[in-house]
């Protein structure tokens, strides 16, 4: 494992166990803050696709965003697994309960018979990680399979965190880590 792989590793272990310290209250409560933010974003409300993701229980949770989306008449996409591809494609979705099935990792994604989402630079991309810094740097899950969905896909990349995923150094990167371009925690939005 290279240098820059075993920090990785390391920094996602100690990001990952910062957020799964916080009790299930603290989420109900950041949660909210945070999509109250999304919401309130001019990036959001310019959007004609938000492209989001089924959050797993220790990630924000922004399925109020993804209905408020429909409620709005955007478009929105979830990623799917494409096995054939071995990465993640964004999908159109109408109804986020009748339009996804687990996944290949358990998340929910839409269903196999829905379209691939034709994206624009006014689509908004919901983007989870383990950790961000001041800079728009994002420490992922390990897989690259965000960073593939964005380098080739257009959008505004936002980061969706707690604030105790922010990294007061910057974060190691390769060559392939796509970068956001603002992110939003229960304390404010950073523009980078």
């Amino acid at each position: 494992m290279s240098t820059i792989e075993e920090q990785k590793k390391r920094l996602r272990a100690t990001f990952l166990s910062r957020r799964a310290a916080l009790s299930a209250m603290e989420h109900l409560v950041l949660d909210g803050c945070i999509n109250t933010r999304i919401a309130a974003l001019d990036e959001f409300v310019s959007s004609d696709t938000v492209v989001a993701y089924a959050a797993d229980s220790c990630e924000v949770n922004v399925r109020s965003i993804i209905e408020l989306a429909l409620q709005q008449g955007k478009q929105v996409a979830l990623p799917r697994y494409n096995r054939e591809q071995k990465s993640y494609e964004p999908v159109l979705i109408r109804n986020f309960q009748q339009d996804t099935a687990p996944g290949k990792y358990g998340l929910l994604e839409p269903l196999p018979e829905l379209p691939a989402a034709v994206l624009s630079e006014q689509s908004l991309w919901l983007v989870p990680a383990a950790a961000f810094d001041g800079q728009g740097g994002r420490l992922g899950r390990g897989g690259g399979f965000y960073d593939r969905m964005l380098e080739s896909n257009p959008g505004k990349r936002l980061g969706v965190f707690y604030q105790c995923q922010f990294s007061s150094e910057p974060l190691p990167a390769a060559a392939h880590d796509q970068r956001l371009t603002l992110a939003v925690t229960e304390n404010k939005v950073y523009n980078f």
